[in-house]
């Protein structure tokens, strides 16, 4: 983060313990200073910690509900107007929710209409409203942006929840599913096969299909790298 306020906080215990050891008030007036430090450090990320406690449901199934990883990893994230970094953070997709770590270690539930975006390993996750950001049919929420130009490519990731019966145990399964949509014009478009990805842009498709061809990407074993590729080329060529 932007503040050291583990830093500053251990300076303020080291003072408040050298007052409890000589009682004196010379000793009191020199805590006043290492404690106000860290209030006001800390002033800046009190808003993001105030928020509802979050309980790690299905912990003992194998899957998990959270995007690509069930441990805590740093990101990025823009929250109430205000940056943070370094922030320790799980991103929940099933119930598209994201959960930051408290100093004590408590699981914090953030308010996702204040959070503007938050990036962790190598993705940008923007909340857009349906309406307003995307189409009206979209759903409001936190998509992947994928590819940032004339047109866009973003992603939502979701999961749904299943379960099987194993030994008389429920075991709880989350198979992940990422819905594609490209932005052309004003309007976002959903994609789901090669042909609806080239039907986006006829004047080119005869170009298109050779940069998959040449660059050796097999639409249905990598559809993201696919659809990222034919955007990307498209404004390439809409330049000339």
């Amino acid at each position: 983060m932007r503040i050291c306020t583990f830093t500053i906080f251990l300076l303020s215990c080291l003072a408040f313990q050298s007052f409890g050891q000589n009682g004196g008030v010379a000793e009191a007036k020199e805590t006043a200073y290492p404690i106000a430090m860290y209030k006001e450090a800390t002033s800046q990320s009190q808003n993001l910690y105030n928020g509802r406690q979050y309980y790690v449901y299905d912990n003992r199934s194998e899957e998990h509900q959270f995007f690509e990883f069930r441990k805590w990893h740093n990101g990025v994230i823009m929250y109430d107007g205000q940056r943070f970094d370094s922030i320790p953070m799980l991103y929940d997709i099933f119930k598209d929710e994201l959960i930051i770590k408290h100093f004590n270690g408590d699981h914090i539930l953030l308010q996702s209409e204040k959070v503007d975006y938050f990036k962790v390993d190598n993705h940008n996750f923007v909340r857009y409203e349906a309406g307003k950001d995307i189409n009206e049919q979209m759903r409001t929420g936190f998509y992947d942006v994928l590819y940032e130009g004339k047109s866009r490519t973003i992603v939502r990731r979701v999961k749904q929840r299943q379960e099987k019966i194993v030994d008389k145990m429920v075991i709880a399964l989350y198979p992940q599913k990422n819905n594609f949509f490209i932005r052309k014009g004003d309007r976002y478009y959903g994609v789901s096969s090669k042909k609806s990805a080239l039907n986006l842009f006829p004047e080119y498709k005869r170009e298109l299909r050779k940069v998959l061809k040449d660059q050796r990407i097999k639409f249905r074993k990598n559809r993201e790298t696919a659809i990222v590729t034919i955007v990307d080329t498209y404004d390439k060529l809409a330049k000339q």
